[in-house]
């Protein structure tokens, strides 16, 4: 599969997504949903902004057309859009936005048949995108186990380097140089040692404060390293642990528990099921592996992935679909031809100190793969701890041989 077949069928899911729901256009302007709809490309500046410098307009036949600015469009008409089919909309940097040009060019008066993802266009339809953005092609996966592959390297070089003493921003500075060294974005970077751990779930790295001398957190005992790499618009997200001084029985107990947690809501994501459907597993196997029942109220428990770090997070209504099967039914017709979807995910159960997150594709076939390994690592022993076969594998706590 080619660049400008992805782009084909990418365009075909929102041409189909429009149409279903009655709309007669789109305005795409988040970085997420610009790369959803291109195969990947990238429309941003900033890079760490949900908003991009430029959009993309698609209308219910499936026409193209690059909506910018003067000063973004010669890059990405030439290295974004070369290969596709686009038209231009563009306008001086100081003279109009986006949704304007739209507005004029297509002479719009009433907005109620035309939408965006961010609410300057119509009504704001970025949550209803979620549907099209999980589902990936066979070439959408495959770049996902490279990916999966740079982000396993960037973290297990970023721990082998950990030593007792070091700090939080240290620590997290290596993740990032790492994950940039592979040409992955790391747009989250989380670190946590010793008693934060058991404090914060999102543990932003301690850092001295302009004019002050107080010191990062240094480490003495565990640090918690987390990880979001972000290539071609699909992001990856991966949780582990090292051990540098002493830990106690507890926390390792905990940790190999956490596990299998994930390990069991990972064996229950199987087509046919809804997010809802699955998360039901996931706060039985909370009970079931010694935890209090609401644990999991604590922490969002993860879900679908994709052309973002989360697609739909897993609820216990949820009615997100693990494998989606209508909107494929609708490209296959207007394309002529199968095309096979797979989907990905990221669990990420936590308990007090301890948390498991790796990201495993859902294949067209429903077989699923963990692109996240992280083999020179222990494996936690689940089938000892479940007392059963399960065809799933989760990385220990390192430590230095």
């Amino acid at each position: 599969m080619k660049d400008r077949e992805l782009f084909d069928i990418r365009i075909a899911l929102i041409k189909a997504f429009l149409n279903q729901n009655g709309y007669k256009g789109i305005l795409l302007s988040r970085v997420d949903n610009f790369a959803m709809a291109t195969g990947g490309k990238r429309n941003y500046i900033w890079k760490y902004t949900d908003l991009g410098a430029n959009s993309l307009l698609v209308d219910k036949n499936g026409r193209v057309y690059y909506v910018g600015n003067n000063i973004e469009e010669p890059r990405i008409i030439d290295e974004e859009l070369t290969n596709f089919s686009c038209e231009k909309l563009s306008f001086l940097w100081f003279n109009s936005s986006p949704s304007d040009i739209v507005r004029k060019h297509f002479k719009i008066k009433d907005e109620s048949k035309w939408v965006s993802d961010d609410g300057s266009l119509g009504k704001n339809v970025n949550n209803e995108l979620s549907i099209i953005r999980a589902l990936l092609t066979k070439m959408e996966l495959q770049k996902y186990k490279e990916l999966g592959q740079l982000a396993s390297e960037a973290m297990v070089s970023t721990l082998k380097e950990i030593k007792q003493f070091d700090t939080e921003t240290d620590i997290s500075a290596r993740l990032v140089y790492e994950g940039h060294k592979r040409g992955c974005l790391v747009p989250v970077a989380l670190v946590a040692s010793d008693e934060r751990i058991k404090k914060y779930r999102h543990p932003l790295p301690t850092e001295s404060l302009l004019l002050s001398n107080k010191d990062s957190k240094k480490i003495k005992n565990i640090v918690m390293v987390v990880g979001c790499f972000l290539k071609e618009g699909l992001v990856v997200s991966l949780t582990r642990f090292k051990q540098v001084g002493k830990i106690s029985k507890e926390t390792k107990d905990a940790f190999d528990r956490i596990c299998c947690v994930d390990a069991l809501v990972q064996e229950a994501t199987v087509p046919g099921k809804t997010l809802g459907e699955v998360f039901a597993k996931c706060m039985e196997a909370y009970k079931l592996m010694g935890f209090p029942e609401n644990e999991w109220h604590n922490h969002h428990q993860g879900g679908a992935t994709g052309y973002a770090g989360r697609t739909c997070k897993g609820t216990p209504s949820e009615t997100f679909p693990v494998l989606d099967t209508f909107y494929p039914s609708l490209v296959e017709k207007e394309l002529g031809k199968h095309i096979p979807f797979g989907s990905a995910f990221a669990w990420n159960p936590s308990a007090k100190g301890v948390k498991s997150e790796d990201t495993f594709i859902l294949h067209p076939d429903g077989k699923k793969e963990i692109v996240t390994s992280t083999d020179e690592l222990p494996s936690v022993d689940l089938k000892g701890i479940l007392k059963r076969e399960i065809n799933i594998k989760k990385s220990g706590i390192y430590i230095d041989k």
